[in-house]
């Protein structure tokens, strides 16, 4: 017995299937303050059901998946009614925490390599951190000047990106 694939006729069509809800590509933060870089989204085979795909910013870099719907939701979180993941523009987040820095650094870098460029070898790097604070909270303190930096580099960064478009995805 063969099988052979559903004629055209047969097979659902866009149309036919539920609405994904679809969560825009980019950076994202979670009311918690994690910050996540979203990848697509795609439907579940056996639920049809659309799912976000997203990556962390932190720790081990994992990846996930999340129903659409609930990615996009906003709901009553740590008491106050707010969107469960909030959509940033690079640009505009604000550079005041380590954790912050670093998720930046890795969303632009991935945002760079998804266009087939290395931004180590096109710009200088990411501005190390401070390794001397007296933590007394000081009028020009390193952190600041640390910061200062960071929002240079990501100018450039985007800057770069802007000039080449993304690869369409595989």
């Amino acid at each position: 017995m063969s099988l052979s694939p559903p004629t055209p006729a047969a097979a659902p069509s866009d149309q036919d299937l539920p609405s994904l809800d679809a969560s825009p590509p980019g950076l994202y933060r979670h009311y918690k303050g994690g910050w996540y870089a979203v990848i697509d989204t795609v439907r579940c085979s056996e639920t049809l059901q659309g799912m976000t795909v997203y990556r962390a910013l932190y720790g081990g870099f994992g990846l996930w998946v999340r129903p659409a719907a609930m990615f996009n939701e906003s709901a009553e979180f740590e008491g106050r009614h707010q969107r469960r993941f909030v959509a940033w523009n690079p640009s505009e987040v604000p550079l005041a925490d380590l954790p912050t820095a670093h998720a930046l650094v890795a969303y632009l870098r991935d945002q760079a390599q998804r266009r087939g460029m290395d931004l180590d070898a096109s710009l200088r790097p990411p501005t190390p951190e401070p390794t001397t604070c007296c933590e007394r909270g000081c009028n020009g303190c390193v952190w600041e000047g640390f910061y200062n930096a960071m929002s240079y580099w990501r100018d450039d960064a985007i800057d770069l990106l802007s000039q080449r478009p993304a690869k369409p995805a595989a």
